[in-house]
């Protein structure tokens, strides 16, 4: 048996990171080492939204389901049209057939969770006749960058209050109050939002702990049905508050990992926000106290707070916006390259981690980088490590 064939797909930019708008060139790389007859070489392009759920068991099992197509252009590489044959048998030898795709402005940034994913491939596929074709894919990453400076109020403080009575058979209690503070509501991965936050037990119940987490929010719009999932991104706790008592937050920090931006723009059925979340949990029986305070985290971080790094943001074009997703802010980027002067910036590997990314239509033949994560932009100026710091299994 002879040696087996090389079959991938080289791009020219070899981070493998794109923004809208930008060009994706590269080639098919082919390298034999016996005869293959053969039909065509042809490479496909594809973006896509999808969400997939299914609740309940037995006969009243449901799936839920969404899909939204950006791209999917097929273009021939070798084939008929440049050899006037129906198939030909190639010797053995490296062939290389050069690409290249537009992408489109506006287009969400990549995301990969167990039920939902914004993605985009491009599969190189040889057309075999009357044998097994072969498939390679390559995976890569959008960034659709979120300029925080352009979204209103994210240089402004914001708080919450809210509160909850215990009751017991007939008796109320006092209620517990929860606070919340921030000094500003945008950041971006790699910051740490220091919150402030005062907890009063105006019960007799003593509470079991409070705690504070940084909580992204992930809402997947089915054609019938959206679903809520929380993400605990990261989290601090206090102990026991008594009856009467009172617990102080004083100038904590909740670090950022390498996630998407706030709404997903461009995505009409994903969409993500991020809370700070203080919670309180009662002793025995009741319902946790929970007060969120919704942040932006975007990709350009506020120019004052980038000056205070050392940093100097390049003046950005005024870009022509697409329709923002439901609920979103006006003012974001849609179209723009992520800064080049920008050092202290960096693409770092999905805090959600790798996922299984084969699919429907693949095969046993189909090669590539399946194993996959999207990377989002991360400002080093805490120091720590994100690919060791963060474990998140997003859904």
């Amino acid at each position: 048996m002879g040696k087996k064939e090389v079959f991938q797909i080289i791009l020219d930019n070899p981070s493998e990171i794109f923004y809208p708008d930008q060009l994706v060139s590269g080639r098919v790389v082919l390298q034999l080492f016996d005869d293959m007859k053969i039909s065509a070489i042809n490479v496909i392009f594809k973006g896509f939204a999808n969400v997939r759920w299914s609740e309940g068991g037995g006969d009243k099992r449901r799936t839920y389901s969404s899909t939204e197509k950006y791209f999917h252009t097929k273009v021939c590489l070798f084939g008929k049209e440049q050899t006037g044959k129906d198939d030909v048998k190639l010797k053995p030898d490296k062939y290389s057939y050069p690409f290249s795709f537009q992408l489109a402005k506006g287009l969400p940034s990549s995301y990969e969770a167990k039920i939902g994913r914004v993605r985009y491939t491009l599969k190189a596929h040889i057309d075999i006749p009357w044998a097994f074709d072969k498939y390679t894919k390559r995976l890569i990453t959008v960034v659709n960058l979120l300029d925080l400076n352009a979204i209103p109020g994210a240089m402004n403080g914001s708080s919450k209050t809210d509160e909850k009575t215990l009751c017991c058979l007939c008796c109320k209690s006092d209620p517990i109050t929860a606070t919340v503070m921030l000094d500003r509501t945008g950041y971006v991965p790699g910051e740490s939002v220091v919150f402030r936050a005062e907890i009063n037990n105006r019960s007799d119940r003593e509470m079991t702990c409070s705690s504070a987490k940084l909580v992204m929010l992930v809402l997947y719009h089915a054609t019938s049905k959206t679903k809520k999932v929380n993400n605990v991104l990261f989290e601090l706790k206090h102990g026991k508050i008594d009856g009467g008592g009172t617990d102080i937050w004083m100038n904590e920090k909740l670090h950022i990992p390498p996630v998407p931006p706030s709404y997903l723009q461009g995505c009409n059925i994903i969409d993500i926000r991020y809370y700070v979340m203080i919670t309180v949990d009662p002793s025995g029986a009741g319902f946790d106290l929970n007060v969120p305070l919704e942040v932006v985290i975007g990709s350009i971080p506020l120019s004052s707070i980038a000056e205070q790094h050392g940093m100097v943001l390049p003046q950005q074009p005024q870009a022509t916006l697409l329709q923002p997703s439901p609920g979103a802010p006006k003012g974001i980027y849609s179209a723009t390259a992520m800064p080049t002067n920008l050092p202290q910036a960096t693409l770092v590997e999905s805090a959600m981690g790798r996922v299984n990314t084969t699919e429907d239509d693949d095969t046993k033949e189909t090669t590539g980088n399946t194993d996959f994560a999207p990377v989002y932009t991360y400002y080093n100026w805490d120091k720590p490590d994100p690919k060791n710091t963060f474990t998140v299994q997003c859904q």
